[in-house]
């Protein structure tokens, strides 16, 4: 019996993998120069920062799989226990690291640390993307019910469209008032609404209804992949060098749209080629949800030491990386331990064939 139908499949775990390192990655480089080109910048933070966006298509990438999983298992409709698990095991560990990073960067200032907390619960730390996910959830839902019927060729382009809308409007307008909730919309807040991952959670939607028709898609367009994913590197370079004020080098800019969703299939394509096996892979993805809520802890804690110990210059980035790395991984695996552990950092999947991690929640598949 393939893979496929015990309900595990190999390529979403590579993919959530390669994801999973690469937002690390990105926030060790973002740790070590910057969130953007500042005065006294120079050409090789110019490039760091280039590769800390094009790394950034994880997120999406993420949002991706998480549809893809779900259009997969639950084509038709939702199970009755659904969403009281994942309140429980997704939404109240991002509820936990939400007041753990407040106090984390507000315990010297106790009066502010309930607006931070708010902030926080709102999407106002690097866990945002957990309610991105619950609003698909929602939206797969509105799907299996609705919309289940409409073809490709109409959901998508409408999709698309909505979707570049959304960001361009935060990415090329001027905040219209200083006032009130608009300066955190316009700098994160519009991060967490559906509209501006709307195409990829279509997409996602399409093809993992009939994934084995997807795998074939792309393996007979591969070299059109290729040249998708050079063309939108093209893209990014060049929009990057207009320098445009608004445009930061992360995944919430419209033409990280072609990047993120070329790299997506290139990704996707090279996994089923591969078939890799390692129990390092397999770790990081059983741990990858709680990797994503605490690898932002260890990555302060360190770049604190680090700075106070001795300058190493960019040298600072690879060490930050395999440090928040492994020290996420113990502290997952440890933490599961305890008997509400999974309440805490998230439940790690197994690593037994034929267990498929659904985004970051464990389902057991009985066989097709």
């Amino acid at each position: 019996m393939s893979e496929l139908k015990k309900g595990y499949i190999q390529e979403v775990s590579t993919v959530r993998v390669i994801a999973c390192l690469s937002i690390v990655l990105l926030h060790a480089i973002h740790f070590t120069v910057g969130f953007g080109m500042e005065e006294g910048s120079t050409s090789v933070d110019y490039v760091l920062l280039t590769i800390a966006g094009i790394l950034s298509f994880g997120t999406p990438a993420f949002v991706f799989i998480s549809e893809l999983l779900l259009a997969h298992s639950y084509p038709n409709v939702l199970p009755k226990d659904f969403y009281k698990k994942r309140l429980l095991l997704i939404l109240l560990p991002f509820a936990c690291m939400a007041v753990l990073y407040a106090i984390l960067s507000h315990y010297d200032n106790l009066a502010r640390l309930p607006h931070v907390l708010v902030l926080n619960f709102i999407g106002g730390y690097h866990g945002w993307f957990v309610l991105v996910i619950f609003q698909f959830y929602i939206l797969h839902r509105l799907f299996t019910k609705f919309l289940s019927r409409v073809p490709a060729k109409v959901i998508l382009p409408v999709s698309l469209a909505i979707n570049v809308a959304y960001l361009a409007i935060f990415n090329f307008i001027e905040p219209p008032s200083d006032r009130f909730l608009i300066p955190f919309i316009w700098d994160r807040g519009y991060w967490v609404p559906f509209f501006g991952w709307f195409f990829y959670f279509c997409l996602a939607y399409c093809w993992g209804r009939d994934y084995k028709g997807f795998l074939a898609k792309i393996k007979k367009f591969q070299v059109w992949i290729i040249l998708f994913v050079l063309a939108s590197l093209a893209l990014l370079t060049y929009m990057n060098s207009l320098n445009f004020t608004l445009l930061h080098f992360n995944s919430k800019r419209a033409d990280m749209i072609p990047l993120s969703i070329s790299l997506i299939l290139l990704l996707f394509l090279a996994a089923s080629k591969w078939k890799i096996r390692s129990r390092l892979l397999s770790l990081i993805d059983r741990c990858s949800f709680g990797i994503y809520l605490i690898h932002y802890f260890y990555l302060i804690v360190y770049r604190v030491f680090i700075d106070s110990a001795a300058d190493i210059g960019y040298w600072k980035i690879p060490l930050l990386f395999i440090t928040a790395l492994i020290s996420s991984i113990a502290t997952v695996l440890l933490v599961n331990k305890l008997p509400f552990g999974k309440y805490i950092l998230g439940r790690t999947g197994s690593s037994q064939t034929g267990t498929e991690v659904n985004l970051f929640v464990r389902r057991k598949r009985a066989p097709l």
